[in-house]
This record gives C-alpha cells, structure tokens and sequence, in this order.
C-alpha cells in the first residue's frame, strides 16, 4: 500500500481578526452568526468568494482584495469537491429565526456543463430563506437536491440543520452561499459597517460573525487547498469532480508529478516546487508568474522517470504560494511508494 499524507502551514495574507464586536448603528438588533457549514475550516471547507462591496464594476472584497467577482452578494464556504458532498454535508441556520422561504427539487449540476436557461430566476438553486427579525434575514443558496428540511413558517435555532450542501443552480462547485440582508440590503458580514460600500485594509473586529467562527475563518486573499504526488497531472475540473481523483504514482509511473491546487490567486503569483526521495532530489522549480488571476488553478512540476522504475521508499514534497517575493503558504506531503499500485490519501 502506498500511503500519502500532508500537513499544511499557511500565512494568511491579512491580520487575524481579533474577537471584539464593533458598534453600528443596528448593534442592538443585528444578528450574531455561527458558521452555515458542517466542516473542519481550511482543511475540508474554505472560503472561495467573499461580498463584492464595490458598488461599481469593480470587484473588491471587504479588505480590498480580488477575493470576489462582481455583483457577489454573499460569502461562499467550499468543499473539496462535489465528491465531498457525500456523505452529506449540513447546512446549518446560522442564528434563530423563522423560515421565510424555501426551494428545493433543483438539480445539482456544475454550471459549465448546464445552460443559462436551466436556472434562470433560481440561480440560487435549492435553498432556505431566515428571517431573524428587525428587517435581518439570511440566505442559504446552491443546496443538495432533495435535502432542504424544513418548512415555511418553521421555527429554527442556531445550528439546526435547513440541509446539505451541494452545487444546484448557478455553480461551478460545491459550497453554500450566504447572504445577509437588512432591510433588503445586502451587508457583508465580514464588514457590517462599511461606509458607501468602502473597503478597509485595517478591518478589524469578527464583523456579525460570533468570535469563534471568525477566528476560524480570518481573511485570506489567495490559499492552498491541497498538494500530493501524482503519475499524471490532474486537472482543475477533475479535482471539483472529485478532489481524490488522482492517477496514482507507481514504480511504473513514466513520470513523477508534484502538484498543487489553489483558489483566489493574483497576477504576479508564483509556485514552488520542490520534492526528494529514497535517492535524494528530484526536483526543484518555480512556475513563471501568473499573467492573470485566478479563481481557481492547478500547477505542476515533474521528472521523467530515467531507469526501469522509481525506487520504493519515502518521497516528500513541498510547495509554496509566492507572493510578492515573499511565501504566502506552505504544503508539504509525505508519499510511501511500495511495489502496490494502490495509493492511500490522508
């Protein structure tokens, strides 16, 4: 058996956000959230797009960063892949409230492969609508098909689940979207406060976030969401498939590949990639700078396997996200290669 297993180390690209609940002009009335995801953050879950809180046609999150796309009104929470979605995920109310509305029977297929008229006017596809009170609600979007249980008129409390994650309507992968809403106004829950949709770089405080979730979820602007050793490379729509849907490496392998999955990376960023094994390095390269951003993105590095075989033993792995000349995070894998053909992920 082959087995492969990663620890992960990563800088976040802003302050942690320190638990302190900053004053507003509805801090009486605002609702307190918990997080809308049944998930271990940053290893199972991350945060792909945050509120765009320009109200132009520029795109820019809360702390001024590309973490979003125009006209974004919630924050999306991500699972690994659709794969992921089984077995359920929870969807989970984020504060009490009342059951505005629901939608369920719509069908979980990514976006890409659909047409624009399958989810015109349910763009949200499967969801669940709270209403907390004072003009507050909540909205829970692109859940599981068949999942949603709960009814309208239904009272909720904190951390009960409406139902599970999937990617039904207007999406390109599995997560939920919320939304919160005052009065009818989109307000970014990570920056309540915001001045005529302002960003702020010295954002502080958890925002409507309890301190605990914020804590878990402090602002980042580019993250690695897994690494491993592979015979072949993956690719982005493979791994949103199914993030275990890599060609195993083998002694027979005519390549040794070591790659890295990213999400909300900019223009200018790089990827190192360095690896070693029973008989010492194998390689060490660093990617040209991206010529673009990416919301999502696979790289690569690799070597052709010289002799009849690669030797069995240890191999290890490390990539690092460069920004700025600077290392905005580090993975690093270990891989057992054996004569076995079958590859075990941790």
């Amino acid at each position: 058996m082959q087995v492969q297993r990663s620890r992960f180390v990563s800088l976040a690209l802003g302050p942690l956000l320190p638990l302190l609940l900053p004053s507003g002009a509805f801090a009486d009335d605002r609702p307190v959230l918990s997080l809308p995801l049944v998930c271990q953050p940053h290893r199972t879950c991350f945060i792909q797009n945050y509120v765009d809180i320009d109200p132009g046609r520029e795109a820019r999150d809360y702390m001024c960063g590309r973490a979003t796309y125009d006209k974004h009104s919630g924050v999306d929470f991500r699972l690994l892949s659709a794969a992921a979605t089984n077995p359920p995920v929870n969807v989970l109310a984020s504060a009490d409230g009342t059951v505005k509305a629901i939608r369920d029977g719509v069908q979980d297929v990514f976006f890409k492969k659909a047409k624009p008229q399958d989810v015109a006017g349910r763009e949200c596809g499967n969801g669940v609508i709270l209403d907390h009170g004072g003009g507050w609600e909540t909205q829970y979007c692109h859940m599981r098909q068949g999942s949603v249980r709960v009814a309208k008129g239904q009272t909720v409390k904190r951390g009960d689940p409406l139902g599970d994650a999937g990617f039904s309507g207007l999406a390109d992968f599995a997560h939920v979207h919320i939304s919160v809403r005052h009065d009818g106004r989109t307000i970014d829950p990570f920056l309540p406060d915001a001045v005529e949709g302002k960003c702020d770089t010295n954002a502080r405080g958890p925002g409507l976030w309890e301190p605990q979730a914020a804590a878990a979820f402090p602002y980042k602007n580019g993250e690695t969401i897994g690494v491993g050793f592979a015979g072949v490379p993956p690719t982005v729509e493979s791994l949103e498939a199914d993030h275990s849907n890599v060609v195993a490496l083998t002694p027979s392998s005519p390549a040794l590949i070591l790659y890295g999955r990213f999400i909300n990376l900019q223009k200018g960023d790089q990827v190192r990639f360095v690896a070693s094994g029973p008989r010492g390095d194998i390689l060490d390269q660093q990617a040209p700078p991206l010529e673009r951003d990416k919301a999502t993105f696979v790289a690569f590095a690799g070597k052709r396997r010289l002799g009849d075989s690669w030797p069995v033993g240890r191999y290890n792995g490390r990539v690092e996200l460069i920004r700025d000349k600077g290392v905005i995070a580090t993975n690093l894998v270990e891989f057992d290669l054996n004569e076995a053909s079958r590859q075990e992920a941790r």
